[in-house]
């Protein structure tokens, strides 16, 4: 079945969604943000099934009598326990897929944990689509953004936001972003409190980006997340950066001028601060694009991501060469250009394919 066509149902019975859901598996995260992103008409289903499945992982159970919940915990399970079939032989071949019978029987039982949930008054049913608000760009575009809260975002090219659009008072403050962002985020705790790690949820700022949770009080700083990479630079303040792998969680404190990058090839490697140059990384705000011994390979895939274009190497070898310097990125022309020249190749181009030969 295409995702396009999942109801809420689906949603739960899907594997690759429930890792995506508890972030165990760094790909699913990943397709389903972009997912989530290019079919805002699903929306409703899609935050329907995200609410279920983190209520039913809370570590903090919602109260309830032992005797009420033993009970209607017996009559789900007696109620969708699929009949048992009479025995047959084996068949000579088996495939991975699951039969369609059972994948009937586990989404009926989904679907009958959101009505049991929802019947015990466990679950309300979150938001429709229509109250989210989503900011997008188009290729080689960039867009300034004003949040509820009086924060400013500016969104780098081929990049989305997506958050609720009004934020109530005594609610966190999330955004979750495919692509790349810089944000001046507004500090709205009391005056007293500077230190994010102690703050309490409902006065911190979130960005939920790939694999990695975004946390601040009031700062500034740049977040970059696309296939494969997640990269958080700050400015100002302080910034509490979460991951959540294999059951654990993994918090580091950025501090002003310190960078962190998650990589999807090493899931598992834990992650390093090291100490940067901040207006280096944000300098696509103002037209620039900065290289710093940065491989060619790396390059392509900005370009690819930024501006919408296929590019072509004429030369493999390419690939590993590295440059540093600054460029203009007002201009596409006169970008591939200062590249060109710089690796000494041609630049031929049509329409959004390109060549270096």
């Amino acid at each position: 079945m295409s995702h396009a066509a999942y109801s809420t149902e689906d949603f739960l019975a899907d594997e690759s969604f429930q890792s995506f859901v508890f972030a165990s598996d760094p790909e699913a995260v990943r397709f389903w943000q972009r997912w989530a992103l290019q079919h805002p008409a699903k929306q409703g289903e899609f935050d329907e099934a995200v609410a279920v499945l983190q209520l039913l992982a809370s570590r903090q159970p919602q109260p309830m009598p032992e005797a009420v919940k033993h009970e209607e915990l017996a009559k789900l399970w007696k109620t969708m326990r699929p009949p048992v079939a009479p025995a047959r032989a084996r068949p000579a071949l088996r495939t991975a897929r699951a039969p369609k019978r059972a994948r009937r029987w586990a989404m009926a039982l989904a679907a009958s944990a959101v009505l049991l949930l929802a019947g015990l008054g466990l679950w309300r049913r979150p938001a429709p689509a229509a109250a989210w608000a989503r900011y997008a760009t188009r290729p080689g575009e960039h867009r300034q953004v004003v949040l509820p809260d009086g924060s400013r975002v500016v969104l780098n090219a081929s990049s989305a936001l997506r958050l609720a659009p009004a934020w109530q008072p005594g609610q966190a403050r999330e955004v979750w972003l495919a692509g790349e962002a810089y944000f001046n985020v507004r500090h709205t705790a009391p005056a007293g409190l500077q230190a994010v790690a102690t703050a309490p949820p409902d006065v911190k700022f979130v960005v939920h980006a790939g694999a990695l949770d975004v946390a601040v009080l009031g700062t500034r700083f740049n977040v970059f997340s696309r296939v494969g990479k997640t990269r958080v630079v700050l400015s100002t303040g302080q910034i509490q950066l979460s991951h959540r792998r294999a059951g654990s969680l993994e918090q580091v404190l950025l501090r002003p001028g310190e960078l962190v990058e998650y990589n999807e090839a090493a899931p598992r490697a834990p992650l390093v601060k090291r100490t940067v140059k901040p207006a280096f990384y944000s300098a696509w705000t103002e037209g620039q694009l900065n290289f710093d011994d940065t491989s060619v390979a790396e390059i392509v895939a900005l370009l690819e991501d930024n501006y919408g274009l296929r590019i072509t190497l004429g030369n493999p070898a390419l690939a590993r060469q590295k440059l540093t310097g600054s460029v203009p990125s007002y201009d596409l022309d006169v970008l591939l250009n200062a590249v060109g020249k710089s690796l000494d190749v041609k630049v031929r181009r049509q329409g959004n394919r390109v060549w270096f030969d």
